[in-house]
């Protein structure tokens, strides 16, 4: 496919869907802690968040350092 821009288009990655999951699961979390003062589900959704991100970046760190896909004007 060729491209007359200096932008990178993204592959598929699995780190939105599981953001949004993570972000519902820390959400419905914070509801059980106020209604029933468990504190599991909020926490185990913090830290799983948390780990998406880490690897969410890490990938744009891969792609822009190690592949080059990140130009200047990106």
């Amino acid at each position: 496919m060729w491209k007359n821009h200096p932008f990178h288009l993204v592959d598929q990655s699995p780190w939105p869907l599981l953001a949004s999951l993570s972000t519902f699961s820390f959400l419905m979390g914070f509801i059980k802690f106020f209604h029933l003062q468990n504190s599991n589900l909020l926490l185990f959704s913090t830290l799983t968040n948390f780990l998406i991100m880490y690897q969410w970046w890490r990938d744009i760190i891969r792609e822009s350092t190690f592949q080059g896909h990140h130009t200047l004007k990106v």
